[in-house]
């Protein structure tokens, strides 16, 4: 097996980039017995001398404008199943744990994603897509890949010899340890992993108690860490609280950007699409606001996913500002895998019809596109009909027809030349009107092409129904 650990240590600031201004000097702060404390800062509050630790008044006194939040638990554990969901569009075995980490296993997914350099690249680039600072642990055990997490070490350890190498410079104070074990480790002199590991086992039970022995047996794999599988729920639906309200719809690009990759990664892990989507918004004094997104087909496409949301939030007018943003998806289907080519030599994907088509409906409106519908009619002028692009798809192939089909038939007042063979079109014995017609093909002496026909009732004259492009 190999592991990664997603270690996320600037989590609870990194969630206040969904609104604030990067320039104003931001904190978290957390409560210790009586006092207040800084635990974790944005960069423009640490360049001002802001560290984690420091008393709130403190801060203060050093940027008054300091802008500060409460750490919540229970939204840092709801933020931390978002990232676990997103995780598993990259790997089946996932585990968040709080309060700042994933781990993933990664073996299965390497010949995937082209190797684990190219995987630890999408990783880092999504993570950053979605403001989030991100250090990436691999060891073959998954104590280790932590370990080398929380250490900051970045080098990937590929074998267990690897992975001694790198674990023998580590400061004991990276493990999980409790503060009388940490105290005893210290007053004995023991800095680092490999004086703790270089002692025996039997040795080191003695002077430290089992917590010590157990922890580098799980480095070294001999005892197991259990890692449950992330279990995804079987209906998508999640909100991200907004930290400061948003006036407009531009300002929920951020948060919309990361619901929308935990949808990605839940479509992904049940190799689904999205058919249907909703997206409220919640306000204080006012009910929510409902934009529903329609897809002709079912999609998982991140990119197409975010602009289609973007452009009917940029149309929506919002009664007062957003507090809260909740995806849900409302219709799931399975989605059509397109084979690779053997021979394929660009690997440039063209844009599909369907994503087109939902850009435009997104853009104009769900009632400005129509497509035209066959109907159980022969005569040519009651043989179609206009129905809403949404509700109704397109047929798969087109008859010979002409796309402009004028309101009445007109007499031909030019000489025409006929360059295919006559097609009858009649009604039935029960219709009304008697329609019994010879259509053709022709053409005129400039090349434009039209459908013409001759009636029965006037067998010498030629009239034009239809002109082709």
């Amino acid at each position: 097996m190999l592991w990664a650990c997603l270690y996320f240590p600037q989590l609870p600031i990194d969630r206040q980039r969904s609104t604030r201004n990067s320039d104003t000097p931001t904190a978290v702060i957390r409560r210790h017995g009586s006092v207040k404390q800084i635990m974790a800062c944005n960069n423009t509050a640490t360049q001002l001398g802001i560290y984690c630790g420091m008393a709130l008044n403190s801060a203060y006194a050093i940027a008054p404008n300091l802008q500060v939040n409460e750490y919540v638990e229970d939204e840092q554990r709801t933020h931390l199943r978002q990232l676990a969901l997103w995780a598993l569009g990259y790997s089946s075995w996932v585990t968040p744990r709080m309060p700042a980490s994933i781990l993933l296993e990664i073996k299965a997914s390497l010949k995937l994603f082209g190797g684990l350099d190219k995987l630890l690249d999408l990783l880092h680039s999504e993570a950053k897509d979605q403001g989030l600072h991100v250090i990436i642990g691999v060891a073959p055990t998954s104590t280790a890949a932590a370990l080398f997490a929380y250490a900051g070490i970045k080098e990937p350890a590929l074998s267990k010899t690897a992975m001694h190498r790198l674990l023998s410079e580590i400061p004991v104070e990276y493990l999980s340890l409790d503060e009388f074990t940490q105290r005893g480790l210290r007053q004995s002199g023991i800095r680092v992993l490999q004086q703790l590991v270089s002692i025996p086992p039997a040795a080191l039970t003695r002077r430290f108690g089992h917590q010590c022995t157990d922890i580098v047996y799980k480095i070294e794999g001999v005892l197991p860490d259990p890692c449950p599988a992330f279990v995804a729920p079987d209906t998508f639906s999640q909100a991200f609280d907004l930290t400061q309200e948003a006036p407009d719809t531009n300002a929920l690009t951020f948060p919309l950007n990361r619901l929308l990759n935990a949808l990605g990664g839940y479509l992904k892990s049940g190799d689904h699409g999205v058919k249907s989507l909703d997206i409220i918004l919640y306000h204080h004094r006012h009910q929510p606001t409902s934009v529903a997104l329609r897809f002709l087909s079912a999609t998982a496409d991140h990119a197409h996913l975010l602009k289609v949301a973007k452009e009917r939030l940029s149309n929506t007018t919002l009664p007062e500002p957003v507090t809260r943003v909740k995806i849900k998806a409302t219709e799931l289907a399975d989605i059509e895998r397109d084979g690779k080519d053997l021979f394929q030599k660009s690997q440039a994907q063209p844009t599909s019809i369907q994503h087109v088509l939902d850009n435009l409906m997104a853009r104009l409106g769900k009632d400005s596109l129509y497509t035209a519908l066959p109907d159980d009619d022969h005569r040519p002028e009651k043989a179609w009909f206009a129905a809403m692009l949404e509700t109704r798809q397109p047929p798969s192939q087109w008859p010979a027809r002409p796309l402009w089909l004028l309101p009445e038939p007109r007499r031909a007042t030019e000489a025409l030349q006929l360059v295919t063979h006559p097609e009858r079109i009649e009604n039935g014995w029960w219709g009304k009107d008697d329609v019994r017609r010879d259509y053709c093909i022709a053409h005129n002496e400039k090349g434009s092409y039209y459908w013409v026909f001759r009636s029965r009732l006037e067998p010498s004259s030629l009239f034009i129904h239809g002109i082709f492009a």
